[in-house]
């Protein structure tokens, strides 16, 4: 037996969504499936995928977490798939309190714009300064891919505290 069944994914998924007054054709359709496709997950034929799991709960504002009933680990994959996620992460780090300053400039040499983005914190300054030494080991082939991803998670490990706004 697949795992969504012993946690009740099926049933759980249904409740969710007939406790927020929504059929299964609106579901299906906020989730970019087909409805048998979604009616399949709700009757337990097939397992859902982690994706549709997360879209699944953003749609009915619930945590991941709630719908399995135990913690689970924050995805880190990046959402950045349209040109308005980057403004939307701008705009979220202004909101946290980052002096943040864009600005755009037109290169002569490449006929091209340039956009930087400013972000003035000491830790994350820190922080970058050391992702980008990582990034020229790895590009002059001082470490390899798996010494990179290792050094990485220890870089992230290191930096895993809360926010403060200097």
């Amino acid at each position: 037996m697949r795992i969504s069944h012993y946690l009740e994914l099926d049933k759980k998924m249904k409740n969710l969504r007939v406790s927020s007054g929504m059929s299964q054709k609106d579901m299906a359709a906020k989730l970019d499936l087909s409805v048998p496709s979604y009616s399949n997950y709700e009757n337990g034929y097939s397992e859902p995928p982690m994706e549709i799991l997360q879209k699944f709960c953003e749609i009915l504002n619930v945590s991941v977490s709630d719908l399995f009933g135990f913690n689970v680990p924050a995805n880190t994959k990046t959402n950045l798939r349209t040109y308005s996620d980057i403004l939307r992460l701008i705009i979220s780090l202004k909101k946290a309190g980052f002096n943040v300053d864009c600005s755009v400039t037109p290169d002569k040499e490449t006929r091209r714009t340039k956009v930087n983005i400013a972000v003035e914190n000491p830790n994350l300054s820190s922080m970058l300064s050391k992702w980008n030494e990582l990034n020229d080991d790895l590009e002059k082939d001082k470490i390899d891919s798996d010494e990179y991803n290792i050094w990485i998670e220890d870089l992230m490990t290191s930096f895993n505290y809360p926010i403060e706004i200097i």
